[in-house]
């Protein structure tokens, strides 16, 4: 009997040391855990930005690595992680940072950023990167997502619907405004989203049809941002911007 409770002791502990009490979250919502989700652009694109949010649903505060992993990469793309109050290098594959994170809290400064490494547009394709966070204290305490990129023109895919379009920001630098023409589906609503390098959301401005969207960079820090155009949520075109005043 006594070997039994024994057992039962040892089983119940090893269950709890397994116990995930991380989860993410993006716009749309909570993200199902080792779940796959798409993110989608067009050849044109010049980066593909994913922001995620995590959350520690446990009792005690958690330091928490990202981890990057490359399960299936496109020819000349690479992949960057912004955590834990800073940007790293491609050849990062695990945050030199943790970032704390209180019980019950959601940090929402991770972003990963797809790009082309010589600064052209995506092109045509799909790759897989797959996001984990983890407790730096306990590694088996993790929680993770892949992300489908996929990049293929309008029309090569019945399921690609249009995401609108965006054009270049002018001027680029700027100190004063920006301007951009944008282009949006009959029937969808559209915004402009413009966040800092850890992804902090600085502005957005609703949008619709299609004109010229303008917008004051004045109050913005220098730096380096990211503009992009949301489509009935859903991630489209998304320009690169640098504010030097």
């Amino acid at each position: 009997m006594k070997k039994l409770i024994l057992s039962f002791v040892l089983i119940t502990l090893a269950l709890a040391g397994l116990a995930q009490s991380l989860s993410l979250s993006n716009i749309h919502g909570p993200i199902t855990a080792n779940s796959t989700i798409i993110q989608a652009g067009t050849p044109d694109s010049v980066e593909l930005i994913t922001y995620l949010n995590v959350t520690n649903n446990s009792s005690s505060a958690k330091d928490i690595l990202c981890k990057k992993t490359e399960i299936n990469l496109l020819n000349n793309i690479e992949v960057t992680m912004c955590w834990a109050g800073g940007c790293y290098s491609a050849s990062t594959y695990i945050s030199p940072n943790a970032q704390a994170i209180d019980p019950g809290a959601t940090n929402t400064e991770f972003s990963g950023h797809y790009t082309n490494a010589n600064f052209n547009p995506i092109g045509s394709g799909e790759s897989m990167i797959r996001w984990t966070f983890f407790d730096r204290t306990n590694p088996n305490d993790s929680v993770s997502v892949t992300v489908k990129y996929t990049t293929f023109p309008v029309g090569m895919d019945e399921k690609q619907a249009s995401r609108g379009t965006l054009s270049d920001l002018s001027p680029n630098p700027a100190s004063g405004r920006v301007s951009a023409t944008y282009s949006i589906p009959s029937g969808s609503q559209g915004t402009l989203a413009v966040r800092n390098m850890l992804g902090t959301l600085e502005m957005e401005q609703p949008l619709s049809g299609s004109g010229k969207a303008v917008i004051s960079v004045e109050d913005l820090r220098d730096g380096i941002y990211f503009c992009s155009l949301l489509v009935d949520g859903k991630a489209g075109s998304t320009k690169k911007l640098i504010v030097k005043h």
